[in-house]
């Protein structure tokens, strides 16, 4: 028996976030590298939607600007755990000294990490995963006009 039928919730979050001061973002070597071969030689479709259209490369466990506030060691440690494309796997304890190592990466199309409503930089990681594992035809979460 279903005791709370299919309905719509509509949250509004606000939350701040430190970012510590940091150099201006551009991409470096390392990052373009990665990105090419995950997206380019791999043809690694979005992680969550399947899409290949306006593919994107998110830094997956720890974000860019947060790097230099991280514990390398911990972040290698999370890296094994959500180990996406195996190369936490196949690199093993090497250390990791950027966030721009390919196992801190994950492909993601540009609604799924941009999109108002649907962005994993924009809606909270339970429903935006909750997403990525629902049944076909399921939707979790919409995207705000």
């Amino acid at each position: 028996m279903v005791d709370t039928p299919a309905h719509e919730q509509r949250e509004t979050i606000s939350f701040d976030v430190e970012y510590p001061e940091h150099a201006q973002r551009t991409e470096s070597a390392e990052f373009g590298h990665n990105k090419r071969t995950l997206v380019t030689k791999l043809d690694t479709p979005c992680f969550s939607c399947g899409s290949k259209e306006k593919r994107e490369v998110h830094h997956f466990v720890i974000e860019w600007a947060l790097w230099d506030d991280a514990d390398p060691a911990k972040v290698l440690q999370k890296c094994h755990q959500f180990d996406i494309y195996g190369y936490a796997g196949q690199l093993g304890d090497k250390p990791i000294n950027s966030p721009d190592d390919i196992r801190n990466l994950v492909v993601i199309c540009q609604d799924c990490h941009r999109g108002k409503g649907t962005g994993i930089h924009l809606v909270p990681f339970p429903n935006w995963i909750s997403q990525v594992v629902a049944k076909d035809g399921v939707t979790v979460l919409k995207p705000e006009e």
